[in-house]
């Protein structure tokens, strides 16, 4: 028997866009902290994430919020959530964009040449620090002594993608691919880049790349759904949400929200355009039951 997956669409809607979780208030305070701060150590980013939860905490006019840290286990919960919070959106801390290496592989370890892991070391502080720059010459140092140095590769792209150098980042995930084919951190990243650059077609092609090599990976679901409904493709758009929907709810992710507010935009685009019917038919097709 399939399991069912319950979508509660007609609550999903961005009136709450504005407002911001406990948790996610004590991450924000906690990346405010952090950008004050040169180096970030584990004591440092400690420090900041726990005075700023008491801080947050003790400011908050629900008694009930007070009451959720009066046990260990409680105040234990809180860091936990928030420090997921934290290390998903704070710049700082170098976690974003969003795509996760979903699998091991022994493309994604250290280079064997000692000068070229060395060069990414230092590479990767500067790239920490947010200096770019800097961090695309020592991996450029890297990639010298190891030019199918994975990492490294993955890295620089990265490093030109954060100074929207676009099409610099798309030829060193490129590289990257030819040496890994089914890189997942790759694929992912130079479909971000292609949506970025709205050539939302090519990305598709990488985002289904990814689905071929990895099904289970809901980044290749996500991101294919995501540019169909830029090219007003709803219901390839929806029938993509909905798979990544799935795989999100086995993972209990927290991009559970994400799907559910892209379903419901897609939701209400297709009633506009009197197409509820098709929407709910989409939504059978991936056991996913509607209310």
């Amino acid at each position: 028997m399939k399991k069912a997956f319950w979508v509660f669409v007609f609550s999903v809607s961005f009136h709450n866009g504005f407002s911001q979780t406990i948790e996610e208030r004590i991450a924000t305070q906690s990346c405010d902290c952090l950008n004050k701060k040169g180096e970030i150590t584990e004591e440092i980013y400690s420090n900041c994430l726990s005075s700023s939860m008491a801080d947050v905490v003790m400011n908050d006019k629900d008694p009930k919020v007070r009451e959720s840290i009066n046990t260990v286990e409680g105040i234990k919960t809180l860091l936990e959530k928030s420090a997921e919070v934290l290390n998903k959106t704070c710049d700082k801390i170098n976690v974003k964009p969003k795509p996760v290496i979903s699998k091991s592989s022994p493309f994604y370890t250290d280079s064997k040449n000692e000068q070229a892991q060395n060069s990414y070391i230092i590479a990767k502080d500067f790239m920490h620090d947010q200096k770019y720059q800097l961090a695309i010459e020592a991996f450029q140092m890297a990639l010298k002594n190891d030019p199918k140095f994975v990492l490294a590769l993955d890295d620089i792209a990265m490093c030109y993608r954060q100074l929207k150098d676009y099409d610099n980042a798309v030829k060193y995930y490129k590289k990257s691919l030819e040496i890994y084919p089914e890189g997942d951190f790759a694929l992912v990243n130079i479909g971000v880049v292609y949506s970025l650059k709205t050539d939302y077609k090519t990305a598709i092609t990488y985002y289904e790349k990814l689905i071929k090599s990895d099904p289970n990976n809901p980044e290749g679901f996500f991101g294919a759904g995501k540019n169909y409904l830029a090219l007003n493709e709803d219901e390839k758009a929806l029938d993509n949400i909905f798979k990544a929907h799935r795989i999100y709810t086995i993972d209990k992710s927290d991009y559970i929200k994400d799907t559910e507010q892209i379903i419901g935009a897609i939701y209400q685009k297709m009633k506009s355009e009197k197409k509820e019917d098709l929407f709910k038919k989409v939504a059978e097709q991936n056991d996913i039951k509607i209310e």
